[in-house]
């Protein structure tokens, strides 16, 4: 930049009349004798985003660009100026730091006035005033302009995004459920054969042989459930879970989930208490979801409870503002809880907090691995019923066992008819494993 404050053979107030047409002579003296004459190159930086704005400019000659700085350091072009044309009015007016970055885009002369100077004069002349208003508007207006279009095309740019994503997760769960399923069919037929091979004289009669192929029942039986719960998990995704209302007793229902627990119970010395569930009457919805989605809770909450603690299922009739008169099933425990941060997120698939290669094998193990299914499954059933589910804890810790209390609110009247979805698909086999979707 060149410094041509006492330029001789410039006669600054000329310059100044025909761009403020209609400024009293008087004016024009106390901005003329305030100016400043600057010189700029190309590319050069006359003010930035954010400083103190004390100083107004008016350009001789060139163009000057305005830009938007961005955190990340990028720019947006808003609008550019040329001869005439003045700018840095608006950080004096508002007694505010600079809104816009100025930079020229060839070559430029300006003339730099004061800020005393400048409101000086704009508080006797009308005339400038309403001039300075003018190109604030159409400086408002150019800004806005480039805004919409900005907007248009981020808009459009996320709208293709979004229709990739869509694409490439339809692809993603469709390679999942055929994959999944494919497996599952050799699985099952492992299962068997050794199961078969389990009850046979020679494996019987030799303890080595009778290990071996214990741990292989026991590991395909795993792979059968963690099977079932992908293909659930697909189901729920695409919306083909069917329901086929009946009448359910959840006695019934936690009785059973009670006997195929139990021995996971015994070997964690843990309880399970079952309160208000007698007293509740017989609820249309279908037997084998809302088996499959209390399984889900309870084996979650065995996963995350130390051995000792103790799982509390309640039952209650209430009227929620939503649903109307409904059963409430709330499943508590003594567990670790969960922390603030992570309980709007533990109904979604795949969800883990924690470091995950720390967490134990065991599919009913304190804090035992698993894909992170269980809840997002006992979820999508929950709302196919048309009910609700949500989750509250005091907070994560595992040495005080604040625990956890999962609710669940299924409407007794059904938001559609009681007959079966023509053409869903039912859910993979009740024994399945409720993965540990609870935080750590």
């Amino acid at each position: 930049m060149t410094d041509g404050s006492r330029i001789p053979d410039v006669n600054i107030k000329d310059i100044l009349r025909p761009m403020l047409l209609g400024l009293p002579e008087d004016d024009l003296d106390v901005m003329a004798q305030a100016a400043v004459v600057r010189a700029y190159a190309a590319g050069e930086t006359i003010c930035v985003e954010g400083e103190e704005g004390a100083t107004f400019f008016i350009i001789v000659s060139g163009r000057v660009d305005m830009l938007k700085q961005f955190d990340d350091a990028s720019e947006r072009f808003l609008h550019d100026a040329g001869p005439g044309e003045f700018f840095g009015e608006m950080a004096i007016v508002y007694g505010g730091s600079r809104t816009a970055t100025v930079r020229t885009a060839e070559p430029s002369v300006l003339l730099e006035i004061g800020q005393r100077a400048f409101l000086d004069v704009l508080g006797s002349s009308p005339a400038l005033a309403i001039r300075i208003l003018v190109q604030m508007t159409a400086r408002l207006r150019d800004s806005d302009h480039q805004a919409i279009i900005a907007l248009r095309e981020t808009n459009e740019e996320l709208r293709q995004a979004l229709q990739q994503l869509e694409r490439l997760d339809r692809t993603k769960s469709d390679f999942i459920q055929v994959s999944a399923h494919e497996l599952r069919t050799p699985i099952a037929a492992l299962k068997g054969y050794a199961q078969m091979m389990q009850w046979h004289s020679a494996v019987q009669s030799a303890t080595d042989l009778h290990m071996l192929v214990e741990g292989i029942v026991t590991s395909t039986e795993r792979l059968h459930r963690i099977f079932d719960s992908i293909l659930d998990m697909s189901r729920v995704m695409d919306g083909g879970l069917g329901i086929h209302r009946s009448p359910v007793s959840f006695p019934v229902i936690f009785q059973g989930i009670h006997s195929d627990l139990k021995q996971a119970l015994q070997e964690r010395r843990l309880t399970m208490e079952r309160q208000g569930l007698d007293e509740l009457p017989l609820c249309p919805a279908d037997p084998t979801l809302l088996y499959k989605a209390f399984q889900h809770l309870i084996n979650n909450a065995i996963k995350y409870t130390p051995d000792g603690g103790c799982i509390t299922i309640t039952g209650a009739q209430v009227v929620d503002p939503e649903l109307g008169p409904s059963i409430e099933i709330a499943v508590q425990d003594t567990g670790i809880g969960i922390s603030p941060e992570d309980i709007a997120l533990i109904f979604e698939k795949f969800y883990r907090t924690g470091e995950v290669a720390l967490h134990s094998s065991g599919t009913t193990a304190f804090k035992g691995g698993g894909p992170g299914l269980g809840l997002a499954i006992a979820r999508g059933i929950v709302v196919t019923h048309g009910g609700r589910i949500w989750a509250e804890s005091p907070g994560y810790d595992e040495a005080t066992c604040p625990g956890s209390r999962f609710i669940v609110r299924i409407p007794m009247s059904p938001p559609h008819p009681p007959t079966a979805q023509s053409g869903a698909t039912p859910l993979a086999d009740v024994d399945t494993d409720a993965k540990g979707d609870k935080p750590l």
